[in-house]
């Protein structure tokens, strides 16, 4: 399931800038007959809460449609490629290698040749849209809450959780009471019982049954564990000392 530590990789060399100038010459072929032009294009950062993938597919996107490459990521079908793909191709691989942050590098890099591979590499790398995906964002929405007095701060926030959800929904994924009611009870329940179910999350269409059931087995075990515990003190508790028939302050009672 998605974190809100971003785990990911992170870059030990120098930041690369947040926007990035890239003049680029088409091949002979390529469908933009003349030298595009320097567009600043955004810096991806690595997937994770800082995310910005949303607005950098948008503005790249406008990009290649502008150059008229966009065509390569359209499509797969090799009967369906224009005279120009190939350049059109590398022209689309030379520009995201350029305006990515180098953490990015591991999910382009067995599509080095492949532009529509890199572009869906990197959509599938920033938008966890397994199950806990779309819970992820939804628990982020129900348990915020505003901190201070800052009113334009905190809907600015709730509109960016928003605006996360909201690109995991699709016609083929829609948003399901499942997965509302599952991000309810994960939102109603301490971290260590929802660190129990978080591959569970990561699992394509996982139903709340599976999540209820695995956090009624996790109680089962640790109230066994519980009273393993309990039983193992009292073993080697030891046995109380019996009455010390040395003791002078003890009083005696005899039987005359």
């Amino acid at each position: 399931m998605s974190n809100d530590n971003g785990e990911h990789p992170s870059n030990t060399a120098k930041d690369p800038p947040a926007h990035l100038t890239v003049t680029l010459e088409p091949g002979s072929m390529s469908s933009s007959n003349q030298k595009t032009s320097a567009p600043r294009l955004p810096v991806l950062n690595p997937p994770g809460p800082n995310t910005n993938y949303l607005d950098w597919e948008m503005v790249v996107e406008a990009y290649f449609r502008h150059v008229k490459v966009k065509h390569v990521l359209d499509t797969s079908d090799i009967k369906l490629r224009k005279a120009t793909w190939s350049d059109d191709n590398d022209l689309i691989c030379a520009t995201i290698l350029q305006i990515i942050d180098p953490a990015n590098n591991r999910y382009v890099r067995p599509f080095r040749t492949d532009g529509r591979g890199m572009w869906i590499a990197l959509a599938e790398a920033h938008q966890d849209t397994s199950t806990g995906g779309k819970v992820y964002w939804i628990r982020k929405l129900l348990i915020a809450r505003m901190e201070g007095d800052n009113i334009d701060s905190h809907i600015d926030t709730m509109a960016k959780y928003h605006e996360r959800l909201n690109a995991l929904v699709t016609p083929e994924k829609p948003l399901t009471p499942d997965d509302v009611h599952t991000a309810a009870l994960l939102g109603s329940i301490p971290k260590d019982w929802v660190a129990c179910v978080s591959n569970l999350m990561n699992q394509e269409g996982i139903k709340t049954a599976t999540i209820v059931s695995a956090l009624k087995n996790e109680s089962i075990r640790r109230q066994s564990q519980g009273d393993i515990i309990s039983v193992s003190s009292t073993a080697t508790k030891p046995p109380a000392k019996s009455g010390n028939t040395n003791n002078p302050h003890k009083k005696k009672f005899c039987t005359m």
